[in-house]
């Protein structure tokens, strides 16, 4: 695959990864699968990232839409960088990349790494997630507290500047006093950083921090607009919110407890060494 950009699109990311061997071309392993030249019958011989349904795939048929980068033929072994994409009696995937086998070192220390296809997806994205990240640091949440805009509306008895719906994310601020900055630059001893409370669907799988949280985090700049706003008679903002930029960690890789071994603690280890 391509070197990851700074800011990784999840969307652009492998969720399966493995070595086949192409046995059908425009053909398909289920009827829901719409059928095109696209489309291929691939026999799983080597899982190599995969998300824990699909790590015992080894030695199944499977559907591959191609991404339209390479030609496939009959015969010919590929390490297949795919996305989930019908789910029924079988499984079709969509392919962001392939990559005939050749003699290289990058495929034979990928097809020779043996270990755990769900730890190896795991490392690939937390390294992506560090790489991507503007800081990283290690240290404990001292405090949890409202946004400042929230606390005097409160205080004042006035509504939000926009309505609440059920995907609000109720943003909360954590503090950290940091024990070490393992990535960019940081003077101050603590560091705040926005995080949503909500438990929507849109919400649910963030860090959920509580005062006493210790670990890594891997800090994001993010742009969000501010609660509140100046309102016109009507109740609608006379002028759009200001944007801020503040620090968020909203994968749920961007936190790593201290007792969690691997991951970030792996990265940080080995680029002291």
């Amino acid at each position: 695959m391509p070197a990851n950009s700074r800011k990784t699109d999840p969307s652009s990311q492998p969720t399966f990864v493995f070595k086949g061997t192409v046995q059908e071309l425009k053909s398909a392993t289920m009827k829901e699968v719409p059928i095109s030249a696209r489309t291929i019958v691939v026999s799983v011989d080597q899982v190599l990232e995969a998300p824990k349904n699909l790590a015992k795939l080894g030695g199944h048929k499977i559907t591959v839409q191609l991404s339209g980068k390479q030609k496939a033929r009959v015969g010919q072994e590929m390490i297949f960088y795919t996305q989930g994409w019908i789910f029924g009696h079988s499984i079709a995937v969509q392919s962001l990349n392939e990559e005939p086998i050749m003699q290289s070192k990058a495929h034979a220390a990928l097809l020779s790494r043996g270990g755990d296809p769900v730890a190896h997806k795991r490392s690939r994205e937390v390294q992506e997630r560090f790489d991507s990240a503007d800081m990283v640091v290690s240290g404990k949440v001292t405090t949890i507290r409202l946004l400042a805009d929230e606390i005097e509306q409160s205080k004042a008895g006035t509504t939000p500047s926009r309505p609440v719906s059920e995907h609000s994310p109720h943003w909360r601020e954590a503090v950290i006093e940091i024990d070490e900055v393992h990535k960019g630059k940081h003077t101050k001893k603590n560091v705040v950083i926005r995080f949503p409370a909500s438990t929507d669907v849109r919400w649910y799988k963030a860090p959920k921090f509580e005062a006493g949280h210790q670990g890594y985090f891997m800090l994001h700049k993010t742009p969000i607009a501010k609660a509140t706003a100046p309102r016109n008679a009507k109740g609608k903002a006379a002028t759009p919110a200001a944007v801020e930029e503040v620090y968020t960690a909203l994968h749920p890789l961007d936190f790593q407890p201290y007792s969690q071994p691997g991951g970030v603690r792996q990265i940080i280890e080995t680029k002291k060494a």
